[in-house]
């Protein structure tokens, strides 16, 4: 309010109390607007660190927020359930920087407000994520043949609108009804999303809390959420909040990463410039790791749940001035999107399902049958478009021997392989996926930014949504418009990879440059390729978060295969690789482009 605006705190609490009276007579004391006012208070007393009241005023305000939550979100598509949680989740953000403020004045609440924190977290991080995944498997695993039909022909739609967007003209998209399919697939998914149950069933992520994830931790194991915290009331101030458990744990411990906004910029770009040109890096660690270094006592195994620039850091390259050590040489680092996760795991034993089947796709022909009748101009601005200087997309020659022997190293395991290379290597192809358990692309990997994605034949439709800007080069990718004569355009984005059946995909292993990129959106992850292959249904997804050598890269995936073919878990089986990588190429650059995030 402008009284609070101008520390007028008397006459801002009349205001807002009045408010309050109003609402309650009118509407009702469930009613949105009176919520809205509980919070106002809220946060007039957090303001003035009169933590009691505004407590008092928070926590009906965080229930409300959580059942409206349950309530509303089946009947919604991804958008809108994307807008709505939007606007209630400043209110969780506030609570989070209020509960952690009055924790530190008030050291005998301390444990009980971070536990508190760190269930909601449980709720609500990535929740998106969470309620798409969820909803798609309660359909595919339904056996209603109307509601599969219904789901077909929303995927349908999808594809269309990203034909229209993508494959046509702006006067030819000018002269069609996109609004009008946009609005179908839009009806389509709440509908879908209505009859999946899934939230009616009560939203069971939401039961999962602090003390079952700590009694899911073995007594060599740690559990972390990394959190991006905006102070409510101190102006252009960012911190990052680490929550630390073990199987030990009473609650969770809590640790601070200073200066946030300096290490989502400059200390960030430090960490990739110092990796990308290979100089000494003396600060990285400090500042992203060794703030929970002292609670990894007796750790060996880190599961980690990231937020903000977390995401775009590979902790195993961080080393150590004092011991000269790197974090992948003294622990195994696994990243999930939310410690929830945990519990999952090992309701399931935490057994990988190996189906002993592959899918290995590399080696693709850019070009096609058409690289004689491209214009060197077409080529060139193709090449362009998708970041690269030359005058055409270039070819990935180390694919080619990645694929063969792979393919080589299952076979001798009497594993069922399936290989797509050269022309082979289409987007029709890749989207035949039929429940392998192993996918592999060894490809061109794109995330277009804000200069690269410049460009006036794409909509503001297209270059505002995330899914349409990263995604993978296959066949044909180079091939103009003109020249296609029908087919798919080569470029599996995001989007599309949405679509794809992963079900009993138990791991999507992306051998392509910056594929782990994309746009992060705080408390839902990294909005790209990694979370479209996460919704499809894989488990986990391998991925690259720089432009990665062909060569080491080849070497990393046999090396990868043969441990993990030969016994090891998948997670493991990664940190041995690339330790042994490390054996010859001691640089990041070379072994620590790859991360791997799922169960």
């Amino acid at each position: 309010s402008l009284y609070q605006d101008e520390s007028r705190w008397r006459e801002a609490e009349v205001s807002w109390k009045e408010s309050l009276s109003i609402r309650k007579e009118l509407v009702g004391e469930e009613h949105p607007d009176y919520v809205r006012a509980q919070l106002g208070l809220a946060g007039l007393y957090h303001a003035q660190a009169k933590f009691a009241d505004a407590e008092l005023m928070y926590d009906p305000v965080i229930k409300n927020y959580q059942n409206q939550v349950k309530e509303f979100f089946p009947s919604m598509s991804e958008r809108e359930k994307t807008a709505f949680f939007a606007k209630v989740k400043s209110a969780f953000d506030s609570y989070i920087d209020f509960a952690i403020e009055y924790g530190n004045a008030n050291p005998a609440r301390k444990a009980e407000l971070l536990t508190n924190v760190y269930n909601l977290q449980l709720v609500n991080k990535a929740i998106l994520l969470s309620a798409s995944s969820k909803v798609r498997s309660k359909i595919l695993s339904s056996n209603d043949a109307q509601l599969l039909s219904q789901y077909q022909e929303w995927l349908r739609t999808k594809e269309l609108i990203l034909k229209w967007y993508t494959q046509f003209t702006i006067e030819e998209r000018n002269q069609a009804n996109i609004k009008e399919l946009e609005s179908r697939a839009n009806d389509l998914e709440k509908s879908l999303s209505l009859q999946s149950s899934f939230f009616r069933e009560g939203m069971d992520q939401g039961q999962v809390t602090f003390t079952e994830v700590q009694s899911s931790l073995s007594a060599q194991e740690s559990a972390i959420e990394i959190l991006r915290i905006k102070k409510r009331y101190v102006k252009d101030s960012v911190y990052y909040l680490g929550l630390v458990l073990n199987n030990q744990s009473t609650s969770p411990q809590s640790v601070i990463f200073k200066y946030g906004e300096k290490l989502e910029n400059r200390f960030f770009k430090f960490l990739r410039n110092s990796i990308k040109f290979s100089y000494p890096d003396t600060i990285s660690y400090d500042l992203f790791w060794k703030p929970i270094e002292a609670e990894l006592a007796n750790t060996q195994t880190v599961f980690i749940s990231c937020d903000g620039v977390f995401n775009k850091v590979n902790f195993n390259v961080l080393k150590s001035k004092t011991s000269n050590q790197f974090v992948i040489d003294k622990w195994l680092v696994r990243r999930l999107s939310n410690t929830r996760e945990l519990v999952e795991m090992r309701k399931s034993n935490g057994v990988e399902s190996l189906l002993n089947d592959a899918l290995l796709v590399g080696y693709a022909d850019f070009n096609l049958d058409k690289s004689n009748i491209a214009s060197g101009s077409e080529k060139r601005s193709v090449a362009h478009f998708f970041g690269f200087d030359g005058e055409e997309i270039p070819v990935l020659p180390a694919t080619e021997k990645e694929i063969e022997t792979l393919g080589a190293l299952m076979d001798s395991k009497q594993w069922k392989v399936k290989r797509l290379m050269q022309a082979e290597a289409t987007e029709e192809n890749v989207k035949k996926i039929d429940g392998q358990s192993v996918v592999h692309i060894a490809s061109h990997g794109f995330f277009l930014t804000d200069v690269s994605a410049n460009d006036g034949s794409l909509n503001e439709e297209f270059l505002s949504n995330p899914l349409f800007q990263s995604g993978i080069l296959l066949s044909g990718a180079a091939v103009p418009g003109h020249l296609r004569e029908g087919r798919e355009d080569g470029v599996l984005t995001a989007y599309e990879a949405m679509n794809l059946n992963l079900d009993n995909t138990e791991l999507v292993a992306l051998s392509a440059c910056e594929t782990g990129l994309g746009e992060i959106q705080n408390g839902e992850g990294v909005f790209g390729l990694q979370r479209s292959f996460l919704m499809a249904g894989a488990n986990s997804i391998l991925m690259s978060l720089w432009q990665v050598d062909d060569v080491a890269t080849q070497e990393l995936m046999v090396h990868f295969y043969s441990i993990w073919l030969g016994g090891a878990g998948k997670h493991e089986a990664f940190r041995q690789a690339q330790l042994k990588i490390k054996e010859n190429y001691q640089e990041p650059y070379f072994w620590g482009g790859f991360i791997m995030v799922g169960k």
